[in-house]
């Protein structure tokens, strides 16, 4: 029985087999007389790039991604702790797809050729389960296949770093995917649910109960405001009340402050609040290593080394390349890639040394910015006071310094941020004198170009860039001239920066408005966050989400 079952699934599979190849085959002809535009990703570079291009405009469009639905981030540390549900936050990649007469792969780009302008893309483990063996898709001839196009756009974002930290991969969760959500989610209610059973050790229950936060940036920021939600307004109702004073939520960061990314008023205002929460701020903290069950960390100051406990670690922070613009690199021509940690690109977000055939948006890509250094002579010499024998110098008295800098910000924005603070600059370079010469400022200067940073990797960063390149794709009309010319340019736009920081509190930071602390930060940061869903249907969703937790409480019970 258990025989002949096998070879009529092989049966059936094998002529199922034979229609998908089939019609895999006619789907994957592009259309005559337009250009082949293969985007690879489903994140937030390559959702605002599909919504914003024309439908049945001059291109054939095919989206590859192993996930085929876009997640919404910012919402993650929420769907952790079932303040909104998993499926409030994804939104099926296909129905944008559709609406465009666009195509969709449910795949993973293995590799890129450059100069043959192919993606080899195989498909998805899951893609195959239940219709065949795992035999059967190892083997399947249609699993791995190429793609050729015209124009690539790569939008698959990037990994997490681990620094080179030892035990990071064995003993830490990271905390990217709605798959890590759920993990958390499941792995925090177990361990309360341990901490219950009759004879536990209070030792053991403390370590149960010890969420260690590593990265305090906004996603760890949330990530412990939304845990100490769940902790001190759910599961106290529903727990056992001893549990509570075994609970301790940790956050470790190089840093300072936490949020030191933001505003410093916002970094200090948060810090405070999350030390009046009890939440454990280990600030100026150097991990040094990840144990089983702890985190090894070292003073930056004092370089005293200790051991923090944990039952549950989550790593939230650092980015760093992914594997597939590595081998994208490998195929460029040598030099045209000097940046290691995302691929290089023109003001327009051409890739560099691609020939104008691929484009990169969001968390993979970093835009070249103009050195000031090759420019420091000239600003020297237009501010500069100069002597008869033709040495010159810069008198902070007449805001020299200040002019110089001033002077060359159309072409060098950064620095201007560098004039706003110049009296530090100043007595910097200078050794507390009162003049600067030419030496120092192109010591100055040289400073401050190693210090350049490409735009942040927000969603807000990656949204812009994918709705730009849209614009400038419609706008070219297919014209291979215009997408190779060097007259675009992007620029962003930054919209202003918002946290959650747990009791109904938030943080915001509006440019041209002001800074937004507390309850009304919490409110507009709630109202935000569901506006800004990419569909009516997650607006409704994430609505409800919020008005059911307000009202019922978070849905505690472990499911999956």
């Amino acid at each position: 029985m258990t025989a002949r079952g096998t070879t009529t699934r092989g049966m059936a599979s094998a002529s199922h087999a034979q229609t998908r190849s089939e019609a895999a085959s006619q789907v994957d002809v592009a259309t005559p007389g337009k250009k082949r535009v293969v985007v690879l990703g489903s994140g937030w570079g390559a959702i605002s790039f599909v919504k914003s291009l024309e439908a049945n405009g001059p291109y054939d469009v095919t989206l590859v991604s192993p996930r085929n639905y876009f997640l919404y981030t910012p919402l993650l540390p929420g769907a952790a702790t079932g303040a909104v549900e998993d499926r409030s936050i994804v939104e099926p990649i296909r129905r944008p797809i559709a609406a465009k007469g666009m195509r969709y792969f449910e795949a993973s780009a293995v590799s890129v050729d450059a100069a043959k302008r192919t993606v080899r893309c195989r498909g998805s483990d899951h893609t195959f389960r239940g219709a065949y063996t795992k035999e059967q898709s190892d083997k399947a001839p249609w699993k791995t296949f190429d793609l050729e196009y015209d124009y690539l756009v790569t939008a698959v974002g990037a990994v997490p770093n681990t620094f080179g930290v030892p035990g990071v991969e064995e003993n830490c969760m990271f905390f990217k995917e709605i798959s890590d959500a759920a993990r958390f989610r499941r792995e925090v209610n177990e361990r309360f649910e341990c901490a219950t059973l009759p004879g536990v050790p209070r030792e053991r229950i403390k370590e149960l109960l010890t969420f260690v936060v590593i990265g305090a940036g906004p996603t760890g920021v949330e990530l412990a405001a939304e845990l100490y939600d769940m902790v001190y307004q759910d599961v106290a109702k529903t727990f056992p009340s001893r549990l509570l004073q075994d609970v301790n939520i940790q956050i470790i960061d190089l840093q300072e402050k936490i949020l030191s990314a933001y505003d410093r008023r916002i970094a200090e205002y948060a810090t405070d609040f999350f030390k009046r929460a009890n939440i454990t701020c280990l600030l100026g903290a150097i991990v040094k290593e990840v144990k089983e069950g702890c985190v090894v960390i070292q003073d930056k100051e004092t370089g005293e080394v200790k051991d923090v406990p944990f039952g549950l670690a989550v790593w939230c922070t650092g980015i760093k390349l992914n594997p597939l613009c590595e081998k994208i690199i490998e195929t460029l021509p040598e030099g045209s890639q000097e940046n290691k940690r995302s691929l290089l690109c023109d003001k327009s977000l051409r890739v560099k040394g691609s020939q104008g055939s691929i484009f990169a948006i969001g968390d993979c890509a970093t835009i070249e910015r103009p050195r000031s250094l090759a420019k420091a002579e000239d600003l020297y010499r237009e501010a500069a006071r100069c002597t008869p024998d033709g040495d010159c110098e810069i008198d902070l008295g007449q805001e020299g310094v200040k002019k110089a800098l001033m002077a060359g910000k159309e072409e060098f924005p950064h620095l201007e941020e560098i004039s706003n603070r110049v009296d530090d600059v100043f007595k910097q370079f200078t050794d507390g004198g009162s003049r600067m010469t030419f030496p120092q400022f192109r010591n100055m200067l040289e400073d401050v170009d190693k210090g350049l940073r490409a735009l942040p990797a927000t969603a807000q960063v990656a949204k812009q860039e994918g709705q730009y390149l849209a614009a400038f794709f419609n706008e070219c009309a297919g014209d291979e001239a215009k997408l190779k010319a060097d007259d675009a340019r992007f620029d962003y736009v930054h919209k202003g920066s918002l946290a959650y920081i747990g009791k109904d509190a938030a943080v915001a930071d509006i440019p041209g408005f002001t800074i937004v602390k507390g309850i009304a930060a919490g409110l507009i940061w709630k109202s935000f966050e569901t506006i800004s869903q990419v569909s009516p249907r997650n607006v409704l969703l994430v609505a409800a989400d919020m008005v059911r937790t307000k009202i019922f409480g978070r849905d505690i019970s472990r499911i999956n």
